[in-house]
């Protein structure tokens, strides 16, 4: 679920750093691999290998029908709670790797990434103040 709209930290940066849509870093063919609910939940200690694999089963059984974090929550195995927190740390992991495209790329230190992360999110841009 890669977002077509450019996303508020993304947007931040780009305004930060005086970036045209052409500088802005492409995105990788593996860009968004391990940040599935499944993963982060695995990772987080929230789902075992078993209860993913159950649910991904019980996905495809259905047709891809229902996203993973709905199954999850369906079965009892994540909270809606859970799945709405974890879905808020994926997307926040794709806006960072811009950043971290930056620092890659030399255009700033993760020091600088830092600072700007800081002043995104104490300027309420995350919704968090």
């Amino acid at each position: 679920m890669l977002a077509i709209q450019i996303a508020p930290f993304v947007d931040f940066l780009r305004t930060r750093l005086e970036l045209t849509e052409e500088e802005l870093p492409e995105p990788g063919e593996w860009a968004d691999a391990g940040n599935t609910i499944g993963m982060l939940s695995l990772r987080m200690g929230l789902l075992s290998v078993e209860q993913i694999d159950h649910i991904l089963e019980l996905q495809e059984q259905e047709g891809n029908t229902r996203r993973f974090g709905e199954l999850a929550e369906f079965l009892g195995l994540l909270t809606h709670g859970q799945v709405s927190r974890l879905l808020a740390i994926q997307s926040l992991n794709r806006e960072l790797e811009l950043g971290e495209r930056l620092v890659l790329n030399g255009r700033i230190d993760v020091a600088e990434l830092v600072g700007h992360l800081k002043d995104f999110v104490n300027s309420g841009g995350c919704g968090v103040s």
